[in-house]
């Protein structure tokens, strides 16, 4: 029996209260920088190049590539709480000195990356002691509505608020707005950390008792552990970068302008709303390995259609919108299943080291697909343009191809997820 199946019920839903509002508050930052235009016009505003631009959105994962594992390892030595007192302060001073970046003039695109490297150096501490901690108040047949509903409320907060900002922005850019939005979002972590260390922990888990190398050596050999992460990471390599590299693509190649770059980008937020609304819904009707399955074509698709698509043709801001909807949906969709993978796959005992296991495939993937665009964007590995069935091709639309082939090749490591072969000799508890 775990710590949760002890917990009164009143207990743990004022801990899911906690967690959501904890998400509401901090995902801010986290949406922005990975699902809005917010940080990409305030680094066209300041000059920045494309491949600068899209850099600057691989940080999360190239730096999460790196500290995933040494900060599971912290975390377990200073304890899951401090750890995101620590992660939320950091990530507080990341965000604040990317607000004030523009005061310094020719050092402002080095000082708002420094900004967002701090910011996101300490996301993988953070994620190192999130999922353990919503361990310690949800049942294994709560996850997945959990999942659901949480993601849903902070979708549906930020959805609002950049949709809001993007109405502001069709009447009136200016860079002094960025940086108060940006300001913002670094108070809101803030209130993460109130939440935070409200939520009910178990007294019986103990700081320093983390083996670094038989943790890492237990989730080598735990099979369906590795093959998930495996198969996660060349997934994320191929769908990563189609979100951040539209909204480049639509502001630098077909020029359109800053307020509707974000009301596209807040349709993407919308999306996230919708999917993850429905993912509660779905997991009663269907098994996790259609979802993944789902997921999965889904992406592929879209990279297709991004590749397809010409700006010339009529309709052409309607089609994208679509598109960044539906891979929205996607993305929240993949998001709920790998949480829900995360939990089921973390042996009892090793819980932070396979959870930042997992979590470092999926930064790699991230970290090369996101920073490999940016090269290809810069380098002279793709034509500017080329010709295909009679439409013009620029090289982000090269960059959807190699990501749609990526996503493709990946199609033969379905078999292989826990979900689909579910019994093991191996730890998967996925619940009811």
């Amino acid at each position: 029996m775990s710590y949760a199946d002890t917990l009164p019920d009143d207990v743990r839903r004022r801990g899911r209260i906690y967690a959501t509002v904890s998400a509401v508050a901090g995902c801010v930052s986290e949406v922005m920088l990975d699902r809005s235009a917010i940080l990409i016009l305030l680094f066209t505003m300041l000059h920045a190049s494309p491949t600068v631009t899209m850099f600057s959105s691989s940080l999360s994962g190239v730096l999460g590539l790196f500290l995933m594992l040494p900060n599971a390892y912290i975390a377990d030595k200073i304890g899951l709480k401090f750890s995101v007192k620590v992660a939320c302060w950091t990530g507080f001073g990341g965000f604040m000195l990317v607000a004030v970046a523009p005061f310094f003039g020719r050092f402002a695109v080095s000082l708002a990356l420094i900004g967002i490297c701090v910011y996101c150096s300490q996301r993988s501490l953070y994620g190192s002691a999130w999922y353990p901690l919503l361990d310690n108040f949800l049942r294994a047949d709560e996850r997945g509505k959990f999942f659901s509903t949480m993601r849903t409320c902070y979708m549906i907060f930020n959805g609002a608020f950049l949709f809001l900002i993007g109405l502001v922005l069709e009447r009136y850019v200016s860079i002094w707005l960025l940086q108060a939005i940006v300001a913002v979002a670094a108070g809101c972590l803030l209130i993460r950390w109130y939440c935070i260390k409200r939520l009910p922990e178990d007294p019986e888990m103990k700081t320093g008792t983390y083996k670094f190398r038989q943790s890492l050596y237990t989730s080598i050999r735990n099979s369906p552990l590795t093959g998930f992460s495996v198969y996660q990471c060349i997934l994320v390599l191929g769908c990563t970068a189609l979100l951040p590299l539209t909204l480049i693509y639509l502001r630098k190649y077909v020029q359109m302008e800053p307020g509707k770059v974000q009301l596209l980008s807040s349709v993407g937020v919308a999306g996230c709303i919708v999917g993850y609304f429905l993912y509660g819904l779905v997991t009663r009707r269907v098994k996790l390995k259609y979802l993944e399955l789902v997921v999965h074509l889904g992406y592929l698709v879209l990279a297709l259609l991004l590749f397809w698509l010409d700006k010339d043709m009529p309709g052409f801001a309607v089609y994208i919108g679509i598109i960044i909807f539906c891979d929205a949906v996607a993305g929240s969709w993949l998001m709920c299943n790998n949480s829900v993978e995360y939990l089921a796959l973390a042996r009892p005992g090793n819980k932070t080291m396979a959870i930042a296991f997992c979590s470092t495939y999926a930064n790699l993937g991230a970290a090369i697909g996101r920073a490999g665009s940016s090269v290809l964007l810069g380098g002279v590995l793709l034509a500017p343009r080329w010709t295909f069935c009679g439409h013009t091709v620029s090289v982000y639309q090269s960059v959807f191809l190699i990501s749609a082939l990526i996503v493709a090749m990946a199609l033969g490591m379905l078999p292989i997820l826990p979900s689909f072969v579910p019994e093991h000799e191996d730890y998967y508890n996925p619940g009811k």
